[in-house]
């Protein structure tokens, strides 16, 4: 069974991305609420394809229990062999899916972004396009 629990480390580190990085000052300036979260488990998408964070939209139905807008969570059997810069960059992304539009009545509408050609982009643009590659080696 899975297992996922806060992890404070995390939060620092999104808290940080979202004060300092310009990309991220919607999620800054909103009310939006995220838990970061660590699951013990290993994710795939495919057969050899490691997920390495996902973030996820709060359902309504599930408000009363869960007090937070959104959960980015990172599996922590697949992020093995990461620097934590190579952490951080995954959170970076991870926040990227945080979608925030303007309500009718000044509220704010939650949803979860695609990936897109720009995301990419921003991300092989600040950071290269093998990121990952130098902690995948050395496993």
């Amino acid at each position: 069974m899975e297992h996922r629990q806060i992890n404070e480390n995390y939060q620092r580190i999104a808290e940080d991305l979202i004060q300092n990085e310009p990309e991220l000052a919607y999620i800054k300036d909103s009310r939006v609420r995220i838990a970061y979260l660590e699951s013990d488990q290993a994710k795939k998408a495919d057969a050899d394809k490691l997920v390495l964070g996902e973030c996820e939209k709060v359902q309504a139905k599930n408000k009363w229990a869960i007090n937070y807008d959104f959960t980015i969570t990172l599996f922590k059997k697949n992020l093995v062999g990461l620097s934590a810069d190579q952490i951080r960059i995954v959170m970076f992304h991870e926040l990227l899916h945080v979608g925030i539009e303007p309500g009718p009545e000044g509220d704010e509408i939650y949803s979860v972004r695609k990936h897109d050609l720009e995301d990419f982009k921003l991300i092989i643009d600040k950071y290269g396009t093998d990121w990952s590659k130098a902690a995948r080696k050395a496993r």
